[in-house]
């Protein structure tokens, strides 16, 4: 059993955030919160003080980890970007040694960064996705993972026949989906509509169906994107109405991205309970564009925050949160028709860091708050002295915009101390 201590942070909502001061945190030996109460001071056995505060751990819900070392490659759109350095960073993980070290090396470095709870793609070589959740086995991280699905489009080394990726697929996901007590989860993973076959996307939705596993891709990521797909599926009104076709469309689906779409499409993502993952920082960086995560919203779509390494640069998922504070201001800024429209708070930022993103990937029962019965996944972090001179709104808006990985003192998933 552990025991924290220290002022609450507590995202209820998207409207608000609580802010409890010497706060007691008791972890029970199953790994999940037994209590949560007050105390005037730490007790003897505890983590932290009045000066450090208890955070739900961060969720990131979209990334590639074999491109972790290809950060902030600038300069080339989207697909010169993966011709030249997507793909090629994929291809090295077809050697499960340099697989499991770059693992490794994420795993460090995630974690490190206080996020406990990913969401990512894996390679399109079964050895490299089978290390790779070996690795996450070990290390305590919390991770839903798979084979990357693609047989048209990319380099001969990473095509696939159809009954070749689905057949892998189904054996990673026997062996993975639901493994370390359900810490490790199998994602069924067509990288696009642009690198699959209806074949593929098919068969991916089937099994992803009859295994009860979820299935992430990317949609409506660039201008280019939506303009090939188009010309290899002319029949098709759109992305969204491909995916419905294919099956892929879903409560247990996310969609990556989505920054061009439209209403009518939001309004359908929604109606079909899929989620989408805003990646603010990976949208700017490549220059495809702004997501107005306003108009997400008010269709109904549930959000989830996303790194979207190495297509976005910064993996520090606060510093993603404020992006996509930054893009809604500017949004309004730049459109009259939106300057009536209230942006997203802080408050709001930290509910789709924590509890919100994590319901958009179906793990709302289990971790993102700090409250009994929930997985133990919690940070302690030390933030700069003057944010508890604050009153509490103002506390939750300067801590976001503040935080540094370097405050963070104690990482915990599942109850188990796992960095930094």
């Amino acid at each position: 059993m552990a025991t924290l201590y220290g002022t609450l942070l507590q995202p209820v909502s998207l409207d608000e955030c609580k802010v409890t001061p010497r706060t007691v945190v008791h972890v029970g030996d199953d790994g999940r919160i037994a209590s949560v109460g007050a105390d005037k001071s730490p007790p003897p056995e505890a983590v932290g003080d009045d000066a450090c505060w208890i955070l739900p751990g961060f969720v990131d819900a979209h990334l590639h980890v074999a491109q972790w070392d290809r950060r902030g490659i600038d300069g080339l759109p989207l697909f010169k970007w993966q011709e030249r350095i997507g793909f090629p960073a994929e291809m090295r993980m077809a050697d499960p040694a340099a697989a499991t070290a770059m693992a490794e090396q994420f795993a460090s470095a995630i974690v490190a960064g206080g996020t406990t709870c990913i969401l990512a793609f894996g390679t399109s070589f079964a050895a490299e996705v089978e290390a790779t959740f070996a690795v996450f086995a070990r290390r305590g991280l919390r991770a839903t993972y798979g084979l990357t699905l693609n047989d048209t489009g990319v380099p001969q080394p990473m095509t696939q026949s159809p009954d070749q990726a689905l057949d892998q697929s189904r054996q990673l996901a026997a062996r993975w989906n639901g493994a370390e007590g359900g810490r490790l989860r199998y994602a069924f993973s067509p990288r696009s509509s642009v690198y699959c076959s209806e074949q593929l996307m098919r068969g991916a939705a089937a099994l992803a169906d009859m295994l009860k596993c979820c299935v992430q891709t990317h949609i409506a990521e660039s201008r280019d994107e939506v303009s090939r797909m188009h010309q290899l599926y002319p029949d098709q009104v759109d992305e969204v109405d491909l995916f419905a076709e294919m099956g892929l469309l879903g409560p247990r689906t996310i969609l990556a991205h989505g920054l061009l779409l439209n209403h009518q499409q939001r309004r359908e993502v929604a109606q079909a309970g899929t989620a989408l993952v805003h990646c603010p920082v990976g949208n700017l960086f490549r220059g495809s564009g702004l997501m107005d995560i306003v108009a997400h919203r008010a269709a109904g779509i549930s959000i989830a925050l996303g790194s979207s390494i190495a297509g976005g640069f910064e993996p520090f998922m606060p510093r993603v949160a404020v992006e996509a504070l930054q893009t809604a201001k500017a949004i309004q800024g730049l459109s009259p028709m939106h300057r009536a429209e209230p942006v997203p708070t802080p408050a709001e930022a930290w509910w789709t860091l924590t509890a919100g993103g994590a319901a958009a990937i179906g793990l709302g029962r289990q971790v993102g708050q700090i409250a009994p019965g929930y997985q133990a996944d919690c940070l302690v972090v030390r933030p700069e002295k003057w944010i508890a001179d604050l009153p509490p709104q103002q506390q939750v808006s300067a801590l976001l915009y503040t935080i540094s990985p370097q405050q963070i003192e104690h990482v915990l998933i599942a109850g188990r101390r796992v960095g930094p």
